[in-house]
């Protein structure tokens, strides 16, 4: 069943927002990239056009003078219309390719710089429910859909009256432009374009802005999670916590074994005198110190001490040397500088017990 989207008040986390985007729901405004498209494309236009409303107008003399010469039936010649042909066909390619190649990159960079690069294996794949007319008629049907067709209204109304603000006083210029002459008609009427264009494309600008903050608002609230769902991805990526504890269990049982079966190989164990119990060795060949093999507290102190009589290794009490070790020293380390006068002692008090040469402590 369903969990109420109404349980779902905490933000994704990190991991959830990774996997909505390896399936490919991400922030994407496309009023975003139309923006970019428009004013992209505007700059390129205001750049070529000095040049292009030269060559324009070039290329409309010829088609003036080649009809002229028709009309009057001289020097019409079919090299000459190809000519005419040719060249506008080359200064059109020459204006338009450079506007259509900018747009295209500007258009795929504005895409880009809003979902990175984004590979989606299953993207391919046919998805028959898509092509559903049962669900294709619910998603027409949506609050969503309602949504979006208020939104697209609303832009256009917004669009409009922008354009129209902007050249409201300049649309009583239009009637007079068929008296100017060719250069100035085509001047005015690119100068009032570009107008319009900027005006046009900077509001659509800035309703891409707030549609790009209200996506990501939807995004964000679409991958919104449940407490009870953050715990259980807490526990899958963590892992279960009644396991863990069962395997810090089994490793502090299997290091207090490895512990005890070390205190046999111990040299002396040091009491203070029931309470701790600390079981150090010392190979004067080997070793630059004596080094702790074990350790324990209340019973463990207890079993190191019974085992150590067990196995024959000496006990000493040291309240001084035991509550030191025990507090400072860890299990496998070697004996701090400070100490090495008194363990010394209590090594020698060991082995002259033992009847042996203790050696060079």
């Amino acid at each position: 069943m369903a969990e109420d989207d109404s349980n779902k008040t905490e933000q994704a986390t990190p991991k959830r927002k990774d996997e909505a985007r390896r399936q490919g729901q991400v922030v994407m405004s496309r009023d975003l990239s139309t923006a970019a498209v428009l004013l992209g494309g505007i700059g390129l236009l205001a750049a070529i056009m000095p040049v292009g409303m030269r060559k324009m107008t070039e290329i409309t003399r010829q088609g003036l003078t080649l009809s002229f010469d028709h009309a009057f039936q001289s020097g019409l010649t079919i090299a000459g219309v190809h000519t005419v042909i040719v060249d506008t066909g080359a200064t059109i390619l020459m204006l338009v390719l450079p506007i259509l190649g900018g747009i295209l990159l500007i258009g795929s960079g504005a895409s880009l710089a809003q979902t990175g690069f984004l590979w989606r294996s299953n993207a391919i794949q046919l998805d028959f429910g898509r092509i559903n007319p049962l669900k294709g008629l619910s998603r027409l049907a949506s609050l969503r859909s309602v949504v979006e067709l208020v939104k697209g209204l609303l832009k256009i109304a917004i669009v409009t009256g922008v354009g129209l603000y902007v050249v409201r006083q300049d649309l009583l210029q239009v009637p007079g432009l068929i008296e100017y002459e060719m250069d100035t008609a085509l001047q005015v009427t690119g100068r009032l374009s570009l107008k319009v264009a900027l005006a046009v494309s900077g509001a659509i600008g800035v309703l891409a802005g707030l549609d790009y903050l209200y996506q990501r608002y939807e995004w964000e609230r679409s991958l919104r999670m449940s407490k009870e769902e953050i715990k259980e991805e807490h526990k899958a990526s963590e892992g279960d916590p009644l396991i863990k504890r069962r395997v810090r269990t089994a490793q502090r049982d299997l290091m207090k074994k490895r512990m005890m079966s070390a205190v046999k190989t111990a040299d002396v164990v040091v009491t203070n005198p029931t309470h701790l119990a600390v079981a150090l060795k010392y190979d004067s060949t080997k070793m630059a110190a004596p080094f702790v093999v074990a350790k324990g507290a209340g019973f463990m102190a207890e079993r190191i001490r019974e085992l150590a009589r067990h196995h024959g290794v000496p006990v000493v009490e040291h309240k001084f040397v035991a509550r030191t070790l025990f507090k400072l020293v860890d299990i496998g380390k070697e004996i701090p500088a400070n100490l090495y006068r008194a363990v010394a002692e209590i090594l020698a008090f060991v082995y002259r017990a033992r009847g042996v040469t203790a050696g060079q402590l």
